[in-house]
């Protein structure tokens, strides 16, 4: 913790170090001091948690000036840092690398639908205020002693959320969290360090935004953060033969005026900027690393089928257009060739809407989709209109031509079915409708025979 000139350090955990232009309830000596005092029986209880590295941490000292610059130069909109030579962000291999928590998996959501529960109320928070402060976490957890139970695991890791990992401007935690430890043996398969990411982000975009006195977020994230990806107020390397995760690579930071560094900011060039760590073959056999790489992998081979086609579909609304449906299938039978010397990427995709008309009977549309030719566009142009997302809750795509052919005979069976539904329903009708002016008729008849009886009654 950085000290005041004239002043003693702040211990307190909820006591906010002034320092700067910024305060903050962050406190890693607080957290550090509950570390300190664990037994080794504790300290495995934790380890099988996911986050028993943080145990580990050395002490480091907030660089105020540093990270106040940062917070001045955060993009909301781009949600990167604006250097003056480009820009930067934050990511999830960052998190991993830095702290070691995972990022894949559930992800942490304190939505307002998690239900109240007796461990939210056992911890003192109220339905209506779903708080619980770090200074009866505090209280609690030295109560355990030399105590290890799953009581006091969940109550080390809230107090932890607090101080260090989600810390918040007004020295509480959300008990919504309990929700995703109360069971300590299914903590760790959550994605934490994808929340630690985002509280950090949401706390830049309040400081910019709002100009928010106080800062929550994991703050040592971002200045090891820093460290990593800028070389602007770096402290020395530790020099230790354990370098992972990276927070524990970096020595104390050193404390700069405000001065110096809104001066190397403004004189940063490109070669002090690294955009992307690099792994090293020992870290990218870390577990959650490969988990990550994996994940990364599978997403960008999903979008790079989705963008094998980037142009939107065309859609052709029908009614009894089989004749058409099966013209396209011909003309996509006949245009392999030529789809397959583009590249496989062939122009926008045809869309058949078939929405048989608002029957008591109606079903959702069906959607055939196949790839687009452009005679079959030219030839039908009144039909041709513009995809949307209400087009058809149900969605076929075309596939071998023998299944082409399979689908399309059950779609002329169905709007066979469909019309055969829709005589009959209009031949109902047309009963309903003769039962009507019978029933209209005989209605007449019997107002008037009612009037003959009055009028008979009053000459009587």
């Amino acid at each position: 913790m950085v000290k005041a000139a004239g002043k003693s350090s702040i211990g307190a955990t909820n006591s906010p170090d002034e320092i700067g232009s910024f305060s903050t309830r962050f406190s890693l000596p607080s957290f550090l001091k509950q570390v300190k005092r664990l037994t080794d029986h504790q300290s495995e209880a934790l380890q099988k948690t996911g986050f028993g590295n943080l145990l580990s941490i050395p002490n480091q000292r907030l660089n105020k000036s540093l990270l106040d610059e940062l917070m001045r130069r955060w993009d909301t909109n781009k949600q990167a840092f604006v250097l003056p030579r480009g820009e930067i962000s934050l990511n999830l291999m960052d998190i991993a690398l830095i702290l070691r928590l995972r990022v894949v998996g559930p992800p942490v959501s304190l939505v307002n639908s998690i239900p109240f529960g007796d461990l939210e109320r056992d911890y003192g928070a109220v339905i209506w205020k779903r708080k619980i402060t770090v200074t009866s976490l505090e209280s609690k957890l030295n109560s355990f002693g030399d105590l290890c139970s799953d009581e006091f695991v969940i109550t080390f890791l809230m107090y932890t959320f607090g101080t260090f990992l989600f810390p918040n401007a007004n020295g509480t935690v959300d008990s919504r969290l309990l929700s995703y430890i109360q069971d300590v043996d299914n903590i760790r398969r959550f994605s934490w360090g994808e929340a630690v990411l985002k509280d950090v982000c949401n706390w830049l975009d309040q400081r910019k935004m709002k100009s928010v006195k106080y800062v929550g977020g994991c703050l040592l994230f971002l200045q090891i953060w820093s460290f990593e990806h800028i070389d602007i107020a770096r402290p020395a390397l530790l020099g230790s033969s354990v370098s992972f995760p990276r927070v524990f690579k970096w020595d104390k930071s050193k404390l700069h005026s405000k001065q110096q560094i809104m001066s190397q900011f403004k004189s940063l060039h490109n070669d002090q900027v690294t955009q992307e760590l690099q792994l090293t073959s020992w870290e990218s056999e870390i577990d959650i690393i490969k988990e990550l790489l994996e994940a990364q992998s599978n997403e960008k081979e999903h979008s790079e089928v989705e963008n094998s086609c980037v142009n939107s579909p065309i859609v052709i609304d029908c009614e009894s257009e089989v004749d058409t449906i099966k013209e396209l299938l011909e003309a996509h039978s006949n245009g392999k060739e030529h789809s397959e010397a583009e590249n496989s990427c062939v122009n926008s995709p045809i869309v058949i809407v078939c929405d048989f008309g608002a029957t008591p009977q109606m079903m959702s549309p069906i959607i055939i989709e196949v790839k687009s030719v452009s005679k079959i566009i030219h030839k039908k142009p009144k039909l041709i209109r513009s995809a949307s997302q209400n087009d058809a809750n149900t969605i076929i795509t075309i596939g071998e031509e023998k299944d082409l052919r399979r689908r399309v005979k059950m779609l002329e069976e169905k709007i066979m079915e469909l019309q055969k539904e829709n005589v009959e329903l209009m031949g109902e009708n047309d009963e309903l409708r003769k039962d009507n002016k019978l029933l209209r008729l005989s209605s007449d008849n019997l107002v008037f025979r009612l009037e003959k009886l009055l009028l008979d009654e009053d000459h009587c």
